[in-house]
């Protein structure tokens, strides 16, 4: 609201915040060419009309041509903030106001492009500044609103350490993630190695902390350790203990984070797999709608020495675009890359891989919430398995709706449904699965 009522005022405040800014506007105009007056005419212009993009289209491929006009640097800033640019926005109005002190219109925007962007120390002075110029009281008002804004928010947020405890009861009818097929290249396949339906439980627990220690920036570390029990397939009852450590941070319209990870696992009382690796995601908002982000992973998976054919070095990519429909709604497209490279000579399951996943996540109700998604990954095997090429295509789907504050603040009850089908050249991992289960998740706060 402070955004859309500053648009409309400050676009006033050039004419009229003080004398002094006026002074400014017709210095810059007798300054500029015929030519470029043209083109800043039409970029005022769109700008009143609310076309901001626009306006930064026009401007953008001159910069270079005439950054250091006061005016139209004045303008691009605009034209970069009210597009969601909130970096290249400071610095197009620092340079306005640079070299022109007494344009209040510059530094007027220049202090929204700080509160835009997070930076409320350097925003709360040239606020206060323009307000002791005793400005109209349209401006006033604005100005007043911002610093109200500005004041009701803590400098740093408080540290926010998280456990949880849960629950989850449920039904799979393939525990083991096994093909249905009886026989494999004319022999009969064992029970272990046969789709295996049981009922399950699974119980965990854990921590999330994060640590601020500005505005911009904070360290997260969490932990979990969990175990899930089928009683109709003892034999791949599974223990796993994972942690993870790393900072996030914003500024402006750019966001990120990096981690490193780690877990290990058991199946049926035996240690037997484990991951090391590190994850590094940027991104920006490309306005109040859209964002674009990349992500790299990359980590060491590792087995016990029976099976330590299956060693492999893990990296993957993925490029995400993601859509807000509503404050608390978002659909995330995602491309996904990458490649296992095998660790053992003449081991086949190095691979390489591609796909897609498309998720959505929205409330449905105050404290309910649908999440959903579905993906697809084809990974294509380097070498042969028992004389065949090997290719495989995962889909993949989940469905849940969490309900929140269930009879008491903090116990959620998540109802879920997932689905996976592993398409094989090679008929032993050539499976499918479908997985129904209730979770209930406990956050004391």
């Amino acid at each position: 609201m402070l955004r859309l009522i500053a648009t409309t005022v400050v676009a006033l405040v050039f004419c009229v915040l003080a004398p002094s800014s006026v002074h400014a506007q017709q210095t810059v105009q007798v300054s500029t060419v015929a030519e470029l007056r043209q083109v800043l005419g039409e970029a005022e212009t769109l700008l009143a009309t609310g076309s901001a993009q626009a306006a930064y289209a026009l401007l953008q491929p001159l910069e270079s041509e005439h950054s250091g006009n006061t005016f139209f640097d004045y303008l691009l800033g605009v034209a970069a903030l009210d597009s969601g640019r909130i970096a290249e926005a400071v610095l197009s109005l620092q340079r306005a106001a640079l070299s022109a002190p007494e344009f209040s219109g510059a530094r007027m925007e220049l202090a929204r492009a700080h509160f835009e962007g997070g930076d409320l120390d350097e925003a709360r002075p040239l606020f206060a500044a323009l307000l002791s110029e005793n400005p109209p009281p349209a401006v006033r008002a604005v100005i007043d609103q911002y610093l109200t804004a500005i004041n009701a928010t803590p400098g740093t947020p408080r540290s926010d350490f998280r456990p949880y405890a849960e629950l989850m009861v449920g039904h799979d009818d393939n525990a083991n993630g096994s093909t249905d097929n009886q026989q494999f290249l004319g022999f009969a396949l064992t029970p272990e190695n046969l789709a295996t339906e049981s009922s399950f439980f699974e119980g965990g627990a854990g921590f999330n902390w994060t640590v601020p220690r500005s505005a911009r920036f904070a360290w997260h570390l969490g932990a979990h350790a969990g175990y899930r029990k089928n009683p109709d397939a003892s034999f791949v009852d599974a223990g796993i203990l994972s942690g993870i450590g790393g900072m996030i941070w914003q500024s402006g319209a750019n966001f990120g984070r990096f981690s490193v990870d780690a877990y290990a696992a058991s199946r049926d009382g035996e240690s037997n797999e484990s991951y090391t690796g590190a994850n590094l995601l940027i991104g920006r908002r490309l306005n109040e709608r859209w964002e674009l982000s990349l992500a790299l992973r990359g980590g060491a998976l590792r087995y016990d020495e029976a099976i330590e054919v299956l060693d492999v070095d893990r990296l993957l990519y993925t490029v995400g675009l993601a859509y807000r429909f509503q404050a608390r709604g978002q659909l995330a497209l995602e491309a996904i890359g990458g490649e296992d490279s095998e660790r053992q000579s003449g081991s086949p399951y190095g691979n390489s891989k591609s796909g897609a996943r498309l998720s959505v996540n929205t409330a449905i109700g105050d404290n309910t919430y649908l999440f959903a998604s579905v993906g697809s990954l084809r990974s294509d095997f380097d070498e042969l398995f028992f004389g065949a090429p090997r290719k495989d295509t995962q889909l993949s789907s989940v469905v849940q709706i969490e309900f929140r504050d269930v009879m008491t603040d903090g116990l959620s009850i998540v109802p879920r449904l997932r689905y996976i089908d592993n398409e094989s050249d090679v008929s032993l991992y050539d499976w499918d699965r479908t997985e129904v289960g209730l979770l209930i998740r406990w956050e004391p706060r």
